[in-house]
């Protein structure tokens, strides 16, 4: 007996699999809120700066903040955060400028020593420097600490903005305000760049940041601080994208406000700060380039040292060794 097949129904066939659905895009993750810095490979644990995108990157999510803003809050609670590093600054200008007079004769003998090439002076010099400021309590190691932990704060929200600039970060190019809306490209009429290079020369003559004001430095150095620093910082920062100028104008104000609030006796009281004192010298009225370029024609017009002398002799007795001998 034959047996039939019998036809099978379509409802027997399995349905054909479905394709995965797309993965999200980085602006479509960013615009639901959700964190793009491992996405875009933003962030590792063992970098200070990755931690500075992560609380940009909840201010804005969080707080409904613009990214411009984001960049201004974030900084502003870093810095609140890190007030002690200020406030250090302040107790050790204090502290310097009450032994003002006797710093600046160690410095004098330090160059006049120099000068005449006696190490023997020099040595001397130092030594009674360095018992005069242990006795003092004055230690350049603070001043060291300030300078570190400032360029440690710096560079850590400097690369965590820049590397989010070069990476082009969902919302940056529309995260601006007023005439700089796009915080990745660079500022079209470099307002932002003279803004930054402008307030931080002021910060640093105030000596803010840097744990020593500008009557207490080198004239070469003060030269330095007040004119060769900002115009660094003008031409390099019109080259970086805008949130970064953004980052600096708003660092540098905050200096100066604190510069200000240092001002006040009741605040330096609260914060244990001593006056700064106040010694008034021909030296201080000169003004910087004047007091250089004294310096600079002392040093070419004065007399040759002892062990200029004795290094001139040494090269032209090798000289007359290594010459032909002279047949009479």
């Amino acid at each position: 007996m034959l047996s039939v097949p019998l036809r099978s129904s379509s409802r027997d066939i399995p349905s054909a699999p479905l394709p995965a659905p797309p993965m999200p895009s980085v602006e479509e993750l960013a615009a639901s809120g959700q964190s793009v810095l491992e996405e875009l490979g933003l962030f590792s644990w063992w970098k200070p700066s990755s931690y500075f995108r992560w609380g940009l990157e909840a201010l804005h999510v969080h707080f409904d903040l613009p990214w411009w803003a984001a960049i201004v809050a974030g900084t502003i609670i870093l810095r609140v955060a890190l007030i002690y590093v200020p406030i250090m600054s302040q107790r050790n200008i204090a502290k310097q400028s009450k032994y003002k007079p006797e710093l600046d004769e160690f410095k004098k003998r330090m160059e006049d020593s120099r000068a005449e090439g006696n190490n023997v002076a020099m040595q001397h010099v130092l030594l009674e420097q360095q018992a005069f400021m242990k006795e003092r309590d004055i230690k350049l190691g603070r001043q060291m600490m300030v300078m570190l932990a400032n360029g440690g704060v710096f560079m850590t929200q400097f690369f965590a903005i820049r590397k989010m600039i070069q990476y082009n970060y969902p919302g940056w190019s529309s995260g601006g305000t007023l005439w700089f809306q796009d915080l990745v490209a660079t500022d079209p009429y470099y307002l932002l760049p003279i803004i930054s290079a402008g307030t931080l020369a002021y910060v640093l003559r105030l000596g803010v940041e840097t744990g020593a004001s500008s009557d207490q430095l080198a004239p070469t150095m003060k030269l330095v601080m007040q004119y060769g620093i900002p115009v660094i910082v003008l031409i390099t920062s019109s080259q970086f994208g805008a949130g970064l100028c953004v980052y600096w104008t708003t660092s540098n104000v905050i200096s100066l406000v604190y510069a200000a609030m240092f001002k006040s006796e009741r605040i330096r009281k609260v914060f244990n700060i001593p006056p700064v004192v106040k010694w008034p010298t021909k030296a201080e009225k000169a003004s910087a380039w004047k007091v250089a370029l004294q310096q600079y024609k002392s040093r070419r017009n004065a007399a040759p040292s002892i062990a200029d002398i004795r290094q001139k002799d040494a090269e032209l007795f090798k000289k007359a060794g290594r010459a032909k001998p002279v047949n009479k």
